[in-house]
């Protein structure tokens, strides 16, 4: 599979030896612009890869992700965030016919995107109430043609956690049967330190820092993975891009070493735990909602009473009250709709009464 995903001559231009002085098979123009002629400083950010980087993508992001992230470097994969991850790895471990268990609700491209692969889709139910993963839902919907689990940590969009034993049995699984496993984390940071690769380095683990950042139009995510599985990802990306942005991955690289990461977090923590007190107490306290309040993260799942006409509120909330929600027709639970808690505090307050006041007026007459 790894040697038929290869293109043999972009292999050979990244993976060109160190001590060549002079490469006639280079073909793009050296860069004329002299530092004094440039619009910003040049040893801030570099625009263009050091020799040797162009298969990684850069070594520097590389070594700052294996240091904070405690993952090897040979287990790292970078990326443009963590959806074209998620492709390129399903595309590189995926054959036409391959079987998929993917949780359910799921965020739409975990399971369109393995089926336009042309695997075959089955789902495995998370708890209605809670959204739980559940060890004996997982085993009964398994099959012996089961090549891969898809799962969300937090889940997207019920911000629900993997509990300790399902990942125990999801390890099991992975070991003894040769099942990948694999969980895209760009919501776990909400809740957890590291990376569930470090302690299941069996698992396929994406993440990046479009969510738990909001660094999302830098387009610098990640995989963690087997070292076989990083070098399939690596030799499929070359059927998409010869090279991907070296200046972002490189300004991510600066940004993680930066000491303001660290008050950065630290607000970000604040935020979250402002936001949740206000969304928990508005949830507990609205008429026309019900929902199962997750222990941690920005993401709510709420379910609008029978009395709510769904087809009038999410018009009327847009037409009325100039807001959004994610409708859960995109979860595949129209009855849902996923809210994210990652607005300011006054702005939150101000967007749950204008909800509250969409649910009023879409009560069925």
């Amino acid at each position: 599979m790894a040697k038929r995903l290869k293109i043999d001559h972009l292999l050979a231009v990244k993976t060109c030896p160190p001590d060549v002085e002079i490469n006639f098979s280079f073909s793009n123009m050296e860069f004329l612009l002299a530092d004094d002629e440039l619009p910003f400083d040049r040893g801030s950010i570099r625009l263009q890869a050091p020799a040797g980087d162009a298969r990684v993508g850069s070594r520097l992001l590389l070594q700052t992700l294996s240091r904070r992230e405690m993952v090897p470097e040979e287990n790292i994969f970078l990326s443009l965030g963590s959806s074209l991850a998620n492709f390129i790895l399903w595309a590189a471990l995926l054959k036409r016919g391959d079987e998929v268990l993917v949780e359910f609700p799921a965020y739409e491209p975990m399971f369109k995107v393995p089926a336009y692969l042309g695997a075959r889709v089955r789902f495995v139910k998370r708890d209605p109430l809670d959204f739980a993963l559940d060890v004996d839902a997982i085993a009964e919907s398994l099959s012996e043609k089961t090549k891969m689990i898809v799962l969300s940590d937090s889940h997207n969009p019920s911000g629900s956690q993997v509990s300790p034993e399902v990942l125990g049995y999801l390890g099991n699984l992975s070991r003894e049967r040769n099942i990948t496993v694999f969980i895209d984390e760009v919501y776990g940071r909400y809740y957890r330190e590291r990376s569930l690769f470090v302690d299941y380095p069996e698992f396929v683990c994406t993440s990046s820092l479009s969510k738990y950042y909001g660094l999302g139009s830098l387009r610098a995510g990640w995989a963690f993975a087997p070292a076989a599985v990083i070098e399939k990802a690596r030799n499929f990306s070359d059927y998409l891009t010869p090279e991907i942005p070296y200046a972002s991955l490189h300004l991510a690289h600066l940004l993680l070493e930066s000491p303001v990461m660290g008050e950065l977090e630290r607000r970000i923590r604040g935020r979250v735990r402002t936001n949740r007190e206000i969304i928990g107490a508005y949830l507990n306290r609205s008429e026309f909602l019900s929902c199962y309040i997750p222990k941690n993260g920005v993401l709510f799942f709420p379910e609008m009473k029978a009395a709510v006409d769904v087809r009038k509120f999410y018009p009327l909330l847009y037409a009325k009250y100039r807001m959004l929600v994610t409708e859960g027709r995109f979860f595949q639970m129209p009855r849902h709709f996923r809210l994210a808690g990652i607005w300011p505090p006054e702005v939150m307050e101000d967007g749950l009464q204008r909800l509250e006041k969409a649910l009023k007026d879409s009560l069925i007459s």
